[in-house]
């Protein structure tokens, strides 16, 4: 994409922005420590830096990840750079910031729905727009492969609340354990049609609280992919904040569903 705009580019501020990541990541686990048993974050942990110690399974999943956007068509380019050259969201204009985070949520669904295997690294900080107005991806090797188990449950969950399937919605409620939390799942899906719904991680903790509170001791143990899965959010929500608009999230799933082919 070129935008003709003559402005001369600010890079964002490497250093600062992953300062501020991280402290957004570090208020946001908290609120969630009650919904894992220790051994499943410390489980989900050492197969996350596994992988990120693998750079030859990394650059493979980025090929992978290219090929699947480029097949459901999301004009995104990946690319292995650190830092990363990218644009301040502050100066891009408004229909950049726009297309920039509707392009990042059909990232998400197109990983979601196209692949076993995910790369978690949407922080602001690796996804934005170049010096040349085009989408770059630079993502940090964080990634996993999902438990097939896992992975068909979310996906059920957010099918059925898309395509307002209540039967397949609460199947993948009842596959990841989340019986007692569905309310609380729909509402932080948002009202309405999700035609314009912003994002914050202030929401997010919220939601991680609300869904601890719903907790049973009885209750079966979350499975461990919920920690990656997690950070996935975690960084979605940070993207999409920085950006400081609403995003038209049901648009973003239509869109990507139909990735779900490519698997």
């Amino acid at each position: 994409m070129r935008t003709g705009h003559a402005q001369i580019p600010q890079v964002a501020p490497t250093t600062k922005r992953r300062s501020n990541e991280w402290g957004s990541l570090f208020e946001v686990l908290p609120s969630s420590f009650d919904l894992f048993a220790p051994s499943s974050m410390a489980r989900q942990g050492i197969e996350l830096l596994a992988n990120a110690a693998n750079s030859r399974r990394f650059d493979s999943a980025l090929t992978r990840a290219q090929s699947r956007l480029r097949d459901a068509s999301v004009p995104v380019l990946i690319e292995r750079r650190d830092p990363p050259r990218l644009m301040s969201p502050d100066s891009l204009s408004r229909s950049q910031r726009r297309w920039i985070g509707q392009l990042g949520l059909e990232l998400y669904f197109t990983q979601i729905f196209g692949s076993d295997v995910t790369i978690i690294d949407l922080w602001p900080s690796r996804f934005g727009v170049d010096e040349a107005g085009d989408a770059l991806w630079s993502p940090r090797p964080f990634y996993l492969r999902w438990d097939p188990r896992f992975a068909d449950g979310l996906r059920d969950i957010y099918a059925g609340f898309f395509l307002n399937d209540r039967v397949q919605f609460e199947h993948g409620v009842f596959q990841l354990g989340l019986d007692d939390a569905a309310d609380v799942l729909v509402r932080h899906f948002g009202s309405g049609n999700q035609r314009s719904v912003r994002f914050g991680s202030t929401a997010l903790r919220e939601t991680l609280v609300a869904m601890s509170k719903q907790r049973r001791s009885d209750d079966r143990p979350l499975h461990p992919n919920f920690i990656a899965f997690g950070l996935y959010l975690i960084a979605l929500h940070e993207l999409l904040e920085s950006l400081d608009l609403s995003f038209d999230v049901r648009a973003a799933f239509m869109r990507s569903y139909p990735a779900r082919s490519h698997r």
